[in-house]
């Protein structure tokens, strides 16, 4: 059955599956999930790792699309959850990078909550479609997902395949000067680092789900994201 629906996804190439990765069938038990993720590379994450940057083209070889197919009834649970659903995107017109990461009401919501957001229940023969990137070529921040941990004495199956923008043989190479590296923040390990830049962890031992603010320089509070109990960002 599995085999038959992936023969129908399309191919954006024209060719027969060559830009479409291997179907994969995923097994969930009582209590298991998948915390949020995105399946795109998001580039400014991997400082001073080329072999990351160029496996993805510089953010030109990667997942566009994704399909994911329910294949029986959960009746507890196993959600496909998206936690940035409605949230804005962040200087639109621009092709992205780490100053768009963040902005008014676009925060990074907790990995491992399945509250708020879009749940789309498990239906058996239901299948669900997402772009990872918009037409621009920039990847979209609002596909993060996650798969909600599965009800007791329950058990989910499902699968999914993944569409790539070039087909699965292109290579590439390291391009010194590359407009990606700029726009992503590559940082190659010998750069010097700015005396003004800082790094901040927060740890929450309040008992209670906080939020974290940032404070505009005309007075305005903005949400970051949001911390569970005892969790950190």
């Amino acid at each position: 059955l599995t085999p038959r629906r992936a023969r129908r996804v399309p191919n954006p190439g024209g060719g027969r599956g060559s830009h479409n990765e291997p179907v994969q069938l995923l097994r969930y038990g009582e209590g298991q999930y998948y915390h949020g993720h995105m399946d795109w590379t998001e580039l400014e994450l991997y400082d001073n790792q080329k072999d990351v940057w160029i496996s993805s083209h510089f953010g030109f070889q990667d997942r566009l699309a994704t399909v994911f197919w329910y294949l029986n009834d959960v009746e507890e649970g196993g959600e496909t959850f998206f936690p940035k659903h409605g949230q804005p995107i962040c200087e639109p017109a621009s092709r992205g990078g780490k100053r768009t990461r963040h902005c008014p009401g676009a925060f990074d919501p907790d990995m491992k909550s399945c509250d708020g957001g879009l749940r789309v229940p498990p239906r058996k023969g239901s299948v669900i479609l997402w772009y990872n990137f918009h037409p621009s070529g920039r990847g979209d921040r609002n596909s993060l997902h996650a798969g909600c941990p599965v009800g007791a004495n329950l058990t989910k199956w499902s699968a999914n395949k993944w569409v790539r923008i070039k087909p699965l043989d292109s290579r590439a190479r390291w391009i010194d000067g590359h407009p990606a590296l700029k726009r992503h923040g590559w940082v190659d390990g010998t750069a010097e680092v700015d005396p003004n830049a800082c790094q901040m962890v927060f740890f929450n031992e309040a008992g209670v789900q906080v939020d974290i603010m940032w404070q505009s320089d005309q007075g305005e509070l903005h949400k970051l994201e949001s911390l569970l109990v005892d969790g950190r960002s």
